[in-house]
């Protein structure tokens, strides 16, 4: 329950006020359908100078969204008050642990939480690298490139 939560206020505008950062809403294509689909993810970093957050796909490699993500670049990310358009990119294992440890280290009720709600104990560093060996990372990031219509032309 926890993790879908936050899609109903977002799409009803509150999820700002409740969640404040600590949620986003990741828009993204369907790679059977093509339609449009909306996850909801814990941010695990988030570098306000670049405006890159960090999510982790903790049902594993082969959920929609991740799978979808290998298909199709990523059509939106809502974090807070902000939307935009993402550049999204799959961390590599040293980069997912920093993010990690540094997560454990900030919030430690909610590596707590995390125990409670999916069993995964992350206290040690061998548990961590376990946890990301088996759970991609996604970094999300304002594009610095406007959208384009398909004729080229800027939107």
């Amino acid at each position: 329950m926890i993790f879908r939560l936050p899609l109903p206020l977002y799409r009803t505008g509150w999820g700002w006020l409740f969640l404040g950062r600590t949620f986003l809403v990741l828009t993204h294509v369907g790679r059977k359908t093509g339609r449009s689909r909306a996850t909801a993810a814990m941010v695990l970093s988030e570098d306000k100078t670049t405006g890159e957050a960090v999510i982790c796909s903790v049902w594993g490699p082969r959920t929609d969204w991740i799978r979808n993500l290998h298909a199709h670049p990523a059509l939106r990310v809502q974090i807070g008050r902000e939307s935009f358009l993402p550049q999204h990119r799959f961390l590599t294992d040293e980069e997912a642990f920093a993010v990690g440890v540094e997560f454990r280290r900030r919030h430690p009720w909610r590596v707590r939480m995390i125990r409670r709600v999916l069993g995964a104990d992350l206290g040690s560093d061998a548990a961590m690298r376990e946890f990301i060996s088996t759970r991609p990372f996604v970094a999300l990031r304002p594009s610095p490139d406007p959208p384009t219509s398909p004729a080229g032309s800027a939107v």
